[in-house]
């Protein structure tokens, strides 16, 4: 069910529409690559795997991005110089599946990793 923004009469997706949003398949195969290299590399994304599972990739990488918490699995894999595997690199790879806010939280985490 849409419902439309009153001021420009365009569609606005509900909450429960955006959370089943699909990924694209390069996203999905990029995602499931990340894991691969991860666990090869002695880390398990278990969170990840279990929030992508219960929510959707698109809706799992989302919230991961903009919370205000530094998540393990980013330290992980900053430890293990793999940060061009994370779902904030996922999410300036693929910017046209998400919004603005994520693409901005994901691009501010990985610019202060930059910095440090």
């Amino acid at each position: 069910m849409w419902r439309y923004h009153l001021e420009e009469s365009r569609p606005i997706a509900t909450t429960q529409e955006a959370a089943m949003a699909r990924a694209s398949q390069q996203l999905e195969d990029f995602i499931d690559e990340s894991i691969r290299v991860s666990k090869e590399h002695g880390y398990n994304p278990t969170v990840f795997v279990s929030m992508r599972h219960d929510l959707g990739t698109l809706p799992a990488i989302s919230k991961l991005a903009v919370s205000p918490d530094l998540q393990s699995g980013f330290r992980k894999l900053r430890e293990l110089g793999l940060l061009t595997w994370s779902i904030e690199a996922a999410v300036l790879k693929f910017p046209s599946e998400f919004s603005a806010d994520v693409r901005a939280a994901a691009e501010w985490r990985l610019n202060q990793v930059a910095k440090a």
